[in-house]
């Protein structure tokens, strides 16, 4: 069997904590043919897709139109461009009865990470989503503290926390809307965020896993990559039924692995591009939970 990995380049990976890398390995541990690209490598001739691919771990590289592959991993990470766009579109040309594909790529085009969480508008926090200055204003006097985030934002990058009577509202407003040409999404800033986010790894509708992100004392972010620690952790019994609910509706919709992040109850994110955290839960459990996702393709790709 062989399986492509649609990355970001490989020496831009960090391969001691990365997702992708450890469900590569345990593909290439079962003997499966395992090649990466990236999205420049993608391209149709007249309606049909290719790639040009590099085997991991090795010094091959070959075409291959993508009908060939029995899987094929989407694990690019954000920002969501039009360039991610017309690869979920080369992608949709795929016989899905040849092919599995996770996650489904229409899936991947309708949904967006900061706006997919409002299909759930009794999980989430009070949010709203605008370019206008005057809805911020109006928010933040509502809520007196609040989170902005832009949408096509990951990693933690360029959240910002404002509360009122800041002096550099109007400033950081005029900057992450880009002068009102830009949308943001705004949340009521949960307190709850100082005993950590907690990430819930989801497979095939189920709950695979789980962390608790905590933020640096420097920092308000919790992202591992914005500097924040990884803590062994449990949901409670709201917790997992909201995240059974969530994955029920991710699932019809196609996208089979996912992280949903929560916040004191509530659903905050839903990362279906790119998740993460296998290698630090794997950690906190004494798991090798890559298993679990490679037994999954297996019965997929059957």
């Amino acid at each position: 069997m062989n399986i492509l990995f649609i990355i970001d380049p490989l020496e831009t990976l960090h391969l001691e904590t990365d997702t992708t890398f450890i469900i590569m390995a345990e593909a290439k541990r079962r003997g499966y043919g395992v090649w990466t690209a990236t999205l420049k490598d993608l391209f149709l001739k007249h309606h049909v897709p290719f790639c040009k691919a590099e085997k991991f771990s090795g010094a091959q590289t070959r075409e291959w139109q993508l009908a060939n592959f029995q899987i094929i991993f989407m694990r690019k990470d954000p920002p969501f461009s039009i360039d991610y766009i017309a690869a979920t579109s080369m992608l949709s040309l795929v016989d899905p009865k040849k092919t599995f594909i996770l996650n489904h790529p229409a899936a991947l085009r309708n949904f967006n990470e900061k706006l997919g969480i409002l299909q759930f508008p009794d999980l989430i926090p009070p949010s709203i989503v605008s370019k206008r200055y005057e809805d911020f204003i109006a928010f933040l006097k509502k809520h007196k503290k609040i989170v902005l985030k832009p949408l096509e934002g990951f990693a933690g990058e360029e959240i910002i926390i404002l509360e009122q009577g800041d002096k550099n509202r109007n400033a950081l407003l005029e900057m992450l809307t880009r002068k009102e040409t830009r949308y943001l999404m705004a949340q009521r800033y949960l307190p709850a965020v100082r005993l950590g986010d907690k990430r819930v790894l989801i497979l095939n509708g189920k709950i695979l896993g789980q962390q608790n992100r905590v933020a640096h004392p420097s920092d308000h972010r919790s992202n591992i990559s914005a500097g924040g620690s990884s803590h062994r952790t449990r949901l409670t019994t709201k917790e997992r039924r909201i995240c059974e609910t969530v994955a029920k509706t991710l699932l019809a919709q196609g996208i089979y692995f996912a992280g949903i992040d929560l916040i004191g109850g509530f659903v905050t994110e839903i990362n279906v591009t790119s998740p993460t955290g296998l290698v630090k839960i794997n950690e906190h459990e004494k798991a090798h939970l890559e298993k679990k996702v490679l037994d999954f393709l297996e019965k997929k790709s059957q």
